[in-house]
């Protein structure tokens, strides 16, 4: 079966969008024809690069949900050209959210699945960069907007086929979510309600068919349409005020799966229910994403995809419904990584951007007791190329936001910082930009934090405040000014 060749933008637009908040119309964009079936890829695990083969996301991670789920099986992709970011989006369910029943609202996620193809058959291995969003407005860029967690996958199979491919997050490359669109508050509006995610493909191979970038996300479609035995558990509920939206495209996904639709992407033969993702709409939003050119901007690929017979992937078909293949999973839970409740809430401090286009961000994680000897520092957002920047984390008494000392290419928001500098303590960010530092792992002790002035060591103690940053490696000419720094945080000791 021959792939559709991608056909150039069409002036022709489509009915203006459903959303209250867009102006913008949508055009129309071909989907390509995908050859065979996506195979199963294995469980790429973040952390180390490598790849456990023959697994399945219903056996890793302990006791995980899929809070969202974008995967009834199409047979169409589209290939993204140098520069490009396909974005899309869709909600999150919180605790209170009327459309599903079973949400909470933050959520731990410690793995995803995500399916592509790359054509391009002298690749052996290929890669792709992956943005979420915890807020995200539909058909809005999301290029300026600093990622909740971004991950560069890599090196992932290639040789000219499709893939779905299972990510494992575990080994501090986790991160937390919060639900309709951050805040855990559904308030009947798309644009405050949803998250987003977006992927760049990174491969750089060539179709030889169609002389054109061989690489891109797979759709998803609507089970809506394409399940015959579908009943859909979001109409408006009895007494909603204001009542939901009339018209809600996805199935839910949060405790809620399908009935009569299993997905071919599903490894060693094991059906899983497929799901369309709750509150994701028939649009993406196709950006410029290294500021080269201009942005296509809101884009439909036809309309829904009917399958015949109902889920199979055989059988005529109508133009693809515009989701993307996306599963995330996560546990009921922020701990450990990012667990602000024990940050000073009057502290903030914004840090500049590093090569990586975001400013990096420091974290913290553990007790505020001081006995308990619990603490890690993490650093994320760091730059990736090159990849494994070098860094320390630095500890104050006291913070100066208001008037930080510009050094570097970035500036010092906490004062008396002193170093976490001996050997065990100096870091080097992994692949995807983060670096840890921990009482865990007996890397440093509370009694004992590094300050600028004589002592040197400051003993954590009850009442009293303690800062936190991480100073880096961030490559730029001249080289005397190659570093940056990372937001910082505090906690107050209790």
């Amino acid at each position: 079966m021959s792939r559709l060749a991608l056909a150039a933008l069409a002036a022709l637009t489509l009915a203006p969008s459903p959303l209250a908040q867009t102006a913008q119309s949508p055009v129309r964009r071909t989907a390509q024809r995908i050859p065979s079936a996506a195979k199963f890829a294995g469980t790429y695990h973040v952390a180390t690069r490598s790849f456990t083969r023959g697994s399945t996301a219903a056996v890793n991670f302990g006791t995980t949900d899929a809070i969202y789920a974008v995967t009834a099986d199409t047979p169409y992709f589209t290939g993204l050209e140098a520069g490009e970011q396909l974005q899309d989006t869709g909600v999150i369910p919180g605790g209170t959210n009327p459309l599903v029943t079973g949400g909470r609202d933050d959520n731990f996620v410690t793995s995803f699945d995500f399916a592509y193809c790359d054509f391009d058959p002298s690749l052996t291995a290929t890669s792709f960069e992956i943005d979420f969003h915890e807020s995200a407005a539909p058909c809005t860029s999301l290029v300026a907007a600093a990622p909740t967690a971004s991950f560069i996958l890599a090196p992932l199979p290639a040789g000219g086929q499709c893939w779905v491919v299972n990510v494992d997050l575990t080994g501090g490359n986790e991160f937390c979510i919060g639900s309709d669109g951050g805040d855990g508050t559904y308030d009947f509006d798309q644009d405050l309600d949803s998250f987003g995610w977006a992927v760049r493909y990174t491969g750089g191979g060539v179709d030889p068919v169609l002389g054109q970038s061989s690489g891109g996300p797979i759709f998803a479609a609507d089970p809506s349409s394409t399940d015959a035995a579908y009943v859909n558990p979001n109409g408006p509920p009895a007494g909603a005020n204001p009542p939901a939206p009339p018209s809600i495209e996805g199935t839910g996904t949060y405790y809620n799966p399908l009935s009569g639709c299993t997905s071919a992407f599903t490894p060693n033969g094991i059906a899983k229910p497929t799901g369309s993702g709750l509150l994701n709409n028939d649009f993406c939003y196709l950006a410029d994403a290294t500021g080269g050119g201009a942005d296509i901007g809101c884009i439909v690929f036809g309309g829904y995809y009917n399958l015949t017979p109902a889920c199979a992937s055989s059988g005529p078909a109508g133009p693809p419904f515009t989701a993307f293949y996306m599963e995330i999973n996560a546990e009921p839970d922020c701990a450990p990584i990012e667990d602000c409740g024990i940050c000073d809430p009057s502290f903030v401090c914004t840090a500049t951007a590093n090569t990586s286009g975001v400013p990096g961000r420091c974290t913290l994680a553990g007790s505020p007791v001081p006995a308990n000897n619990n603490l890690t520092l993490r650093a994320s957002q760091l730059p990736t190329v090159p990849s494994g920047v070098f860094g320390i984390f630095l500890h104050g008494l006291s913070e100066i936001s208001s008037t930080p000392i510009p050094a570097g290419q970035g500036v010092l928001c906490i004062g008396n910082a002193g170093r976490f500098n001996a050997p065990n303590q100096i870091k080097q960010a992994n692949a995807n930009g983060v670096a840890e530092l921990s009482t865990l792992t007996g890397e440093f002790t509370l009694p004992a934090l590094p300050v600028a002035q004589a002592p040197f060591v400051f003993a954590a103690t009850a009442g009293t405040t303690s800062y936190f940053t991480f100073w880096h490696r961030d490559f730029v000419t001249p080289t005397s000014t190659a570093f940056n720094f990372a937001s910082a945080v505090g906690v107050v000791w209790q």
